[in-house]
């Protein structure tokens, strides 16, 4: 269980960098009345709980912290050994130049927000089995450069129909145009880690599309209700609706908005469930938000997962549209100085 070990260590320092800013502070113990006491309430600002399921124990550390960080790190390398039906040296979780937050104009920093980050432990009788580093909530921007992903990474992609129309051919057109859809519709899909062929590839990715079996949908401007009816005719298949391309490499999407990254002043529509972890075996971790358990292939897994924002609705943590998707997402500044990423 070396790997976990080494993940752990790593976890921790890196909750624990954070608080070794604050400034050193002095104080002297002074007694309460009783009076006093009884007004007074809190929480440890470290907490443990215990959790189990399926004969496997959980041993939890909560961190009530809120932070703002700008990350950077050179690789994010994790569970690089050889899998059956994967490419020799290849790992679970390759990220280069992955970085957390941005940096802006005169070098202003534009922070990657946490709120009650935890680091977890999964035994099997006295055996650690799983280890993992999760955020209660998370919001801002994530960079890198992705080689392979291994977990679960769900993608909406909204937007009007004329990226789609601009990535078609003329007979293509006719066909989107004659099923009601027009370059002013709101056209709307969801995608997943899939491989080259479009079939769903949750271990080691290097691509996230539409999935065989899925479609788009037409929400708005379109010509009406027959227009569900043939794009549900329109199922994506071998990577293509149409002809069109629904699959594309993680690589061209080097900047990545997690949760609503519209307004940071705040933790409204923040993205939850947010975890990665290690493990020797298949381990279900329990979900922060839905509070279901959430099954982590064994290796090196990453759990991004839909949410329930403040209506209640379902949402994606990563919300891009189709020029976006098509063209690929450039990297933001994620470097102090002349640098822009690998700083």
């Amino acid at each position: 269980m070396r790997q976990s070990c080494r993940f752990a260590k790593h976890a921790l320092a890196l909750l624990c960098a954070s608080l070794l800013v604050a400034p050193v502070a002095q104080a002297k113990l002074e007694e309460l009345a009783d009076d006093e006491l009884s007004a007074i309430t809190g929480q440890a600002f470290i907490n443990l709980t215990t959790d189990s399921n399926a004969g496997i124990n959980y041993t939890r550390v909560n961190f009530g912290l809120n932070i703002d960080t700008q990350l950077n790190i050179k690789k994010l390398q994790l569970g690089q050994y050889n899998r059956a039906g994967e490419l020799a040296g290849s790992s679970d979780i390759l990220i280069n130049n992955f970085a957390l937050g941005t940096v802006g104009p005169n070098d202003t920093i534009n922070p990657f927000k946490i709120a009650n980050p935890f680091l977890e432990l999964a035994y099997d009788g006295n055996r650690v089995v799983g280890v993992r580093i999760g955020f209660g909530e998370a919001k801002g921007t994530l960079s890198g450069d992705i080689q392979s992903l291994t977990g679960n990474i769900p993608v909406h992609i909204k937007g009007t129909g004329d990226a789609i129309y601009n990535k078609s051919n003329l007979l293509q057109q006719s066909a989107l145009f004659l099923a009601g859809v027009y370059r002013s519709s709101i056209v709307e899909a969801d995608a997943i880690l899939v491989n080259s062929g479009g079939a769903a590839d949750p271990v080691r990715g290097t691509m996230a599309g539409i999935k065989n079996g899925d479609g788009l949908n037409c929400t708005s401007g379109c010509a009406g209700g027959w227009t569900d009816a043939l794009l549900g005719g329109f199922a994506s298949s071998n990577c293509s609706i149409l002809g069109i391309q629904t699959c594309f490499n993680l690589s061209q999407f080097q900047s990545l908005p997690v949760g609503n990254t519209s307004d940071m002043s705040n933790m409204q529509n923040a993205a939850k469930g947010f975890f990665i972890s290690l493990q020797t075996q298949d381990v279900a971790w329990r979900d922060m938000d839905s509070n279901a358990f959430v099954t982590a292939l064994q290796g090196a897994f990453m759990n991004l997962p839909k949410y329930r924002d403040a209506n209640g609705n379902l949402v994606s943590p990563i919300n891009i549209n189709f020029d976006q998707a098509f063209n690929g997402i450039p990297r933001q500044d994620t470097c102090l100085g002349s640098a822009t990423a690998g700083c």
